[in-house]
């Protein structure tokens, strides 16, 4: 709670309110803070007729946010150990728990009676919950869930003209608009400062709605049905239907805090959804003259992608560039990609960015055969497939699983492991393919896609080491017999580092041993 000379601030739990604080304390002068997730009740009696402002978030959305929270290494809060059972419940468990804690059940009553036992008998020196053993007492309801009976006794159930309350959702235009409404002549260094600290979304988890099933979905909406209605809330889905996944054990732990590739939900597929209207986008598609699909070469650099042509939207390669790089024709479809790209950012939480997007066509007949991905950003970003135009007759096979994806899913699939596609039929089949490179940190572009490289390091050039290894490799499949294979890896070394001398010569004696002379002489 911080209280001003024109209004009170008090921090609702998940609601963005420690950026507040900072903010309000910093710009605006005789700011007092008076306590930590201190209620309305202990506003000081001369700052009484203060008008009140504070946040609310989404339910679902809090609950979520409130359980991942709890779940951190040195957390230590007294009422997440009494509804997890001592961190042993699920997500689903554990927020049943939670919203049903003020209810007349046997099991509610023992949750409350030892919340009761451990909880302070005052707010002096709170930095955890918030609650006393005198508020626990005081909450028995069966109508309404927890977050309701919270938000009442953090920032008042009766409705009155001095109570202004903003969205978490929206919360700097909110905020500023409550500001300019009392009057604060701060406002514009208020402004300032949310400017200069736009919230980011360092969550691990992803979107809110993947840990609900239709039960506790149903749950939240009943018990909080009058917080949803009053502040026009609705439960937004972004997954397919019929799922829901649970928190990953090792997502706060300590055990893995690296990237996993499909949320660690699954080993070779995770399905993000089943049924995007993608037919605008496909309209636009069918109009790109022939000739724009072969000016990427990519068909050409990579041996594995003969079969293929493609269309560079946004362009990111490892060594080559700081940071994504959105081309031009990027621009010709963007509205019409829009849809897709917000729902791809929306899984994974807007957090992150695209490292890379294109237009991939896989020519009828054609192949992709068995290979894995390599480099830092291709190993360390969600690769998500969107097929435009396919049919029953493409194969799509990771790490030994075969599927036949249909118009308008997402897939992310583990392009870590072997993977290969066919095409079995005599239409050209177009995916698009989006990287999505997750950014827990906040960190900038160029900070999360040079993070592999050691301090000091050119960022425009590969480690020496790296290089090695691949003309190591095109040497082998060169000796081998296997000029094309070959020809692609020399020409990989090349695209990130055109001196490179050993490989200009290698790829010079390759095009003499094959006879191709005009060719030979441009790298001899």
């Amino acid at each position: 709670m911080i209280v001003t000379e024109r209004f009170v601030f008090i921090h609702l739990h998940k609601t963005g309110g420690r950026t507040l604080n900072d903010i309000i304390t910093r710009c605006i002068p005789h700011s007092r803070v008076i306590g930590y997730h201190y209620p309305r009740s202990e506003i000081p009696a001369e700052s009484a007729d203060l008008p009140v402002v504070g946040l609310v978030r989404n339910p679902w959305d809090w609950y979520v946010s409130w359980y991942a929270f709890n779940r951190r290494p040195k957390i230590s809060n007294q009422l997440f150990n009494v509804v997890s059972d001592s961190g042993q419940g699920t997500f689903k468990s554990t927020i049943s728990n939670l919203i049903n804690l003020g209810s007349d059940s046997s099991a509610s009553k023992q949750y409350r009676d030892d919340l009761i036992r451990l909880l302070p008998d005052s707010l002096d020196g709170n930095r955890a919950a918030g609650l006393t053993k005198a508020s626990i007492r005081d909450f028995s309801t069966d109508e309404t869930g927890y977050y309701s009976w919270l938000t009442g006794r953090m920032l008042g159930n009766a409705p009155d003209e001095q109570t202004f309350i903003g969205h978490f959702e929206n919360l700097q235009d909110d905020f500023l608009a409550i500001m300019l409404k009392l009057s604060v002549k701060e406002t514009e260094a208020l402004r300032t400062e949310l400017d200069k600290h736009e919230r980011k979304n360092m969550s691990r988890h992803s979107h809110y709605s993947h840990y609900y099933d239709d039960e506790l979905q149903d749950l939240v909406a009943r018990k909080e049905q009058r917080l949803i209605e009053k502040y026009a809330y609705e439960f937004e889905s972004i997954k397919p239907p019929g799922v829901a996944y649970e928190f990953p054990a090792d997502l706060y732990t300590g055990a893995n805090q690296g990237f996993r590739k499909l949320l660690g939900r699954e080993s070779n597929y995770l399905q993000l959804h089943c049924d995007f209207d993608v037919e605008v986008l496909r309209n636009k598609i069918e109009q790109i003259p022939a000739a724009k699909w072969l000016e990427s070469g990519r068909e050409k650099l990579f041996a594995v992608h003969k079969d293929t042509q493609s269309l560079l939207l946004v362009l990111f390669e490892d060594f080559k560039h700081k940071k994504p790089d959105y081309l031009e024709f990027y621009g010709e479809l963007q509205n019409e990609l829009r849809p897709l790209v917000d729902y791809v950012a929306r899984y994974y939480q807007n957090n992150g960015f695209i490292v890379r997007l294109l237009l991939a066509k896989l020519l009828a007949g054609g192949k992709i055969p068995h290979h894995t991905d390599a480099g830092y950003s291709l190993l360390n970003c969600h690769r998500v497939h969107i097929p435009i135009i396919t049919n029953d007759q493409v194969a799509f096979v990771v790490g030994g699983e075969e599927i036949n994806m249909q118009v308008g899913e997402f897939w992310e699939i583990n392009n870590g492991v072997d993977h290969a596609v066919e095409n079995r039929s005599d239409e050209d089949r177009i995916h698009i393919i989006i990287d999505w490179m997750p950014n827990y940190a906040g960190k900038s572009e160029e900070e999360v896609l040079t993070s592999d490289q050691p301090e000091g390091a050119d960022s425009g050039r590969p480690p020496l080491e790296t290089t090695n290894a691949m003309i190591a490799q095109a040497y082998h499949v060169h000796q081998s017999g296997q000029a094309a294979r070959a020809e692609s890896l020399y020409r990989q070394v090349l695209h990130i580092d055109a001196g490179h001398v050993i490989a200009n010569n290698l790829l010079g004696l390759l095009f003499l041993q094959t006879k191709r002379f005009d060719e030979a002489v441009i790298y001899i």
